[in-house]
């Protein structure tokens, strides 16, 4: 059976470190996180981190395979200054990325017979 989880991306992120923080304090459901890099350590171990890219469709596939997904907060991103000197990499991770999560809420939707939040 797969464990029930809530997937936060970006989750290194300014705004995904204070999501994270505010979800491990008020909601019930299990925590399953993503990001290029580790977590502070601040956030103690109350979730399951990994590190790694959306972008990874091998790593994406083992999540719906390992987790049954009921919510996704998507905020993996590049923003302006890096995107304005990437901008092909800022593409690739703002919309093939979302692609994939959008692929991923798919796919769970489909298993668990009803939609992802």
């Amino acid at each position: 059976m797969r464990k029930k989880v809530t997937l936060v991306t970006g989750a290194a992120g300014e705004v995904g470190t204070s999501l994270v923080q505010r979800l491990l304090e008020n909601s019930p459901r299990p925590l399953l996180t993503l990001d290029l890099t580790p977590l502070p350590n601040a956030l103690g171990e109350a979730h399951t981190h990994i590190v790694g890219d959306i972008l990874d469709t091998r790593l994406l596939s083992r999540l719906v395979a390992e987790y049954e997904i009921e919510a996704i907060f998507h905020l993996a991103a590049l923003l302006s200054t890096k995107a304005e000197f990437t901008p092909e990499t800022a593409h690739r991770v703002n919309v093939e990325g979302t692609l994939a999560l959008l692929h991923l809420a798919s796919e769970q939707s489909t298993w668990r017979g009803k939609p992802v939040q």
